[in-house]
């Protein structure tokens, strides 16, 4: 990270790294069960026996990293002798009432996403499934197999179109690397979602909510017709969280 990033952008990134980190942990688990041959009860045994010992060693270590980032929320504002935090320019708040001005569209499909910032504490909520044109559907509760479960419904719906995006020479972006792709060799860490057809799943949070964004818009629904369904990993309360809000 650049020297001028100040003690905020680190704190954040780091907070981005634990995240994507038990992210990681819980994808390496249900690929641990899935690699196991249930028909073989030698290998089952062994599989299993395994599965524990690893289930034993995440918990220990998801147990610290959310000890980690609720530390890490409670650092104190910090500021060249002030004692708050540095000012920060802000997008204008609407008034109680105000119609938003902004269109529920996503930017154009060949446009770099760009960071934007994440609801608040999205670091300490997981995705559990999504609301789609009236439609509901569950998933693990990990971004990455949330994305997976997303994608898929979307290229049972209209497989050409998404894979297009694949094909497109101005498809979908982030940080000058493609996030589809025919072979997984182009992508960090490819998420397989059909023959020949892989996204990025290498992904904080927010971006990927821009990314889904795109995705809504590109396949042509109204954003206010996709909801993401949310828990919060402590205490389990759900929320919906609207990608047009």
């Amino acid at each position: 990270m650049p020297e001028s990033v100040g003690i905020a952008g680190k704190l954040q990134d780091v907070k981005d790294r634990l995240v994507q980190l038990r992210d990681q942990l819980e994808m390496l688990s249900s690929a641990i069960w899935q690699d196991i041959d249930h028909d073989d009860p030698t290998q089952l045994e062994a599989g299993v026996r395994f599965k524990q010992r690893y289930n034993e060693r995440r918990s220990a270590l998801e147990g610290t990293i959310d000890q980690m980032l609720t530390l890490l929320h409670e650092h104190p504002p910090s500021g060249p002798g002030t004692g708050v935090a540095e000012p920060k320019a802000a997008e204008p708040e609407s008034e109680v009432g105000e119609a938003p001005e902004e269109p529920q569209t996503a930017p154009g499909i060949d446009e770099p996403v760009a960071e934007s910032p994440a609801p608040a504490r999205l670091d300490q909520k997981v995705p559990f499934g999504f609301v789609l044109r009236g439609k509901t559907f569950t998933s693990a509760s990990a971004w990455p197999l949330f994305y997976e479960t997303l994608l898929q419904e979307l290229y049972g719906q209209a497989p050409e179109k998404l894979t297009r995006l694949a094909d497109a020479s101005g498809g979908i972006e982030h940080a000058g690397r493609p996030l589809f792709a025919r072979v997984p060799d182009p992508l960090e860490e490819p998420l397989p979602i059909a023959d020949s057809f892989f996204a990025e799943a290498d992904l904080a949070p927010q971006t990927l909510l821009e990314v889904i964004k795109r995705l809504i818009a590109y396949m042509g629904y109204p954003l206010d017709s996709f909801k993401i369904l949310l828990k919060e990993k402590n205490r389990g309360t759900v929320e919906t969280l609207s990608l047009a809000a």
